[in-house]
């Protein structure tokens, strides 16, 4: 066994970023992705920007190592279809709207009784269950309802919004984790089952702001240092920006000394993390630091003596200054992606962040709208070829003009 997933046969349904991305991982790792998409148009990131001749860079990267058909499942013809994927399925993902499966025929207790053995995960915004579980969500929508905007940006500006999407890309990895645990359940008993994952909870889950929050209510928006503990934050110099943290005596005292001001390591209102982030002291904190990157000029030069100290740091990273980062590139972070449908051939992109030592990651090609349909319906489901020609007269791959 050479690949985490081979032999495993995954159904994708979902649509935008946090499903998607879910199951892309599942295809890095050797699992067959057939991605179920709508008729015409595909899965909505097939619009996002930026496009490169056409196509969609997101859409590329969220959907790589997938095959792609289109099928309408409100069709009879197609939904049939869809019922015969399901029953060779290991994992079912979708993100529609709650009660949507339900009014298809398609929710788990129905799958269950076609195939015991599927794990069905279903990504929304708020969870199946709840008085939010109609409202749609989005990113945005998870980062408002989590509180996770509230305590982004600065006391005296209103919200922040987060600029990654951070609530899908968590949702899509606690997917990954989520489904992966089932697998190894359904190894140990045969069974599957349901995964209901909210998007807005997974943010939830992210927001470290919470517990002091709740006892809390003055705990508001800190910018760019922490609330709770400091030197933690990111610190303004001539030449750039640097993120630095300093929190336990010993990297204070170290800091103190590479600025030159012993005197702060124990000095009443500055000794405890806790001391420096209060806002009495927090202000005296930033001109030190800041002040002593003046002084020094170079911020590069900065962050060499700090780390030479063993003091946590690092210099605010341009996007262009991360592609060409030699760290991130030797570990195959930064990674070409497979784009046979550009002229380029290739586009650098995110590579897999799980290092495997027996079953390592690779990014598979993503694929073009209903590319591999003849596939699918005549490899996987067995269908002749005078079948599936049938199957596209009768409107199961949508309607044809």
């Amino acid at each position: 066994m050479k690949k985490l997933f081979e032999g495993i046969r995954v159904i994708d349904f979902g649509n935008n970023v946090a499903g998607p991305l879910t199951v892309a991982m599942m295809a890095d790792f050797g699992a067959d992705v057939i991605k179920v998409e709508k008729p015409g148009v595909g899965d909505d990131s097939r619009g996002f920007s930026p496009r490169i001749e056409g196509h969609s860079l997101s859409n590329l990267w969220l959907n790589r190592g997938k095959r792609s058909i289109t099928l309408d499942v409100k069709s009879p013809e197609g939904k049939k279809l869809f019922l015969e994927l399901l029953s060779s399925a290991d994992v079912f993902l979708e993100s529609s709207r709650p009660g949507v499966m339900q009014r298809l025929g398609l929710h788990y207790e129905a799958l269950k009784a076609l195939n015991p053995r599927l794990i069905m995960c279903s990504i929304s915004g708020f969870g199946q269950t709840g008085p939010y579980k109609d409202l749609p969500g989005y990113d945005m929508i998870a980062q408002a309802a989590s509180a996770l905007m509230f305590v982004n940006g600065f006391a005296d500006m209103p919200p922040t919004r987060i600029g990654p999407s951070i609530a899908d890309y968590c949702c899509a990895y606690n997917g990954f984790g989520a489904i992966s645990a089932a697998l190894f359940y359904r190894e140990r008993t045969g069974i599957g089952q349901h995964i209901d994952l909210s998007i807005a909870e997974c943010a939830i889950a992210l927001n470290d702001h919470i517990p002091s929050g709740f006892l809390n209510p003055k705990i508001m928006r800190t910018g760019n240092h922490h609330a709770l503990m400091g030197p933690y934050g990111v610190f303004n110099g001539k030449q750039g920006s640097i993120a630095l943290g300093a929190i336990n005596p010993n990297l204070w005292g170290k800091l103190c000394k590479v600025m030159g001001k012993e005197e702060y390591a124990e000095k009443p209102g500055f000794a405890t993390a806790g001391d420096r982030a209060q806002p009495e002291n927090l202000p005296k904190v930033i001109e030190l630091i800041e002040g002593w990157l003046d002084s020094v000029g170079d911020i590069k030069e900065a962050e060499n003596m700090l780390r030479a100290q063993g003091i946590p740091c690092f210099k605010i990273m341009t996007l262009q200054e991360l592609k060409d980062d030699p760290h991130f590139l030797e570990r195959g972070m930064i990674a070409p992606l497979k784009t046979p449908q550009l002229s380029m051939k290739t586009v650098l992109a995110r590579g897999n962040q799980i290092h495997m030592s027996e079953t390592p990651g690779e990014m598979g090609i993503p694929p073009l709208l209903n590319e591999h349909a003849e596939e699918i319906i005549c490899d996987v489901l067995g269908h002749s070829k005078e079948e599936y020609e049938a199957l596209i007269e009768s409107g199961a791959f949508g309607k044809t003009n």
